[in-house]
């Protein structure tokens, strides 16, 4: 924000959960072989609620951040920034409960995401398991809140996340599982787009 003013708008907007931001993932769907087994895109579609809309799904869960060794993740979790102080714990939220259900969050917060199928991308020898690109969108700003809910509570890892990807329940499950870094040691999550209301709309004051 170029002043204090703007700032405060901007503040304001973030409260009332009025801006919107979209993210491109790339997520580990898993091997899927069959055998009535689900890969890690069925078990997010099956933890998420399928909206109104074409081809978009919503998912919760409860967010809670702290410290400790191993908090948020299980298993070992490679050399990119091991699990530590300040990483999130997931307590995935039934598609058929809403907030109020849920009713009070002890030192916790309730995040919501909602998230599109845009491609199926190829296996490859550097990469067995099946790779999917979404189009991921969210109205909050808790750390590592994307990453968290994919991984923990979807089963569907986004690529090169050895913090949370490295989950043990998810390949019990024959969800997504991220075993080793990409190439150049990134996560495979980019800042699409970002939506701020103008004052024009009503949406700052």
């Amino acid at each position: 924000a170029k002043n204090g003013k703007a700032a405060s708008r901007v503040q304001v907007a973030w409260a009332k959960r009025n801006v919107k931001k979209c993210y491109w993932v790339v997520v580990e769907g898993g091997i899927g072989n069959g055998g009535g087994r689900t890969n890690g895109l069925e078990l997010l579609q099956s933890r998420s609620m399928q909206l109104k809309q074409s081809g978009l799904y919503q998912m919760s869960a409860v967010l809670k951040t702290g410290g400790g060794k191993g908090r948020g993740t299980s298993g070992n979790t490679g050399s990119n920034k091991p699990a530590g102080g300040g990483s999130v714990t997931v307590s995935p939220v039934p598609p058929n409960l809403t907030s109020k259900d849920i009713g009070d969050v002890k030192h916790g917060r309730i995040c919501h995401i909602e998230w599109k199928h845009l491609l199926a991308l190829p296996s490859s020898r550097n990469s067995p398991s099946n790779r999917h690109l979404l189009s991921v969108t969210t109205d909050t700003g808790a750390k590592h809140q994307i990453r968290a809910m994919l991984a923990l509570a979807g089963g569907a890892p986004i690529s090169g996340d050895l913090r949370y990807g490295n989950n043990v329940s998810n390949i019990n499950q024959s969800g997504g599982r991220v075993s080793q870094p990409l190439p150049d040691g990134s996560v495979a999550l980019h800042a699409r787009s970002v939506f701020l209301p103008t004052v024009s709309l009503g949406g700052m004051e």
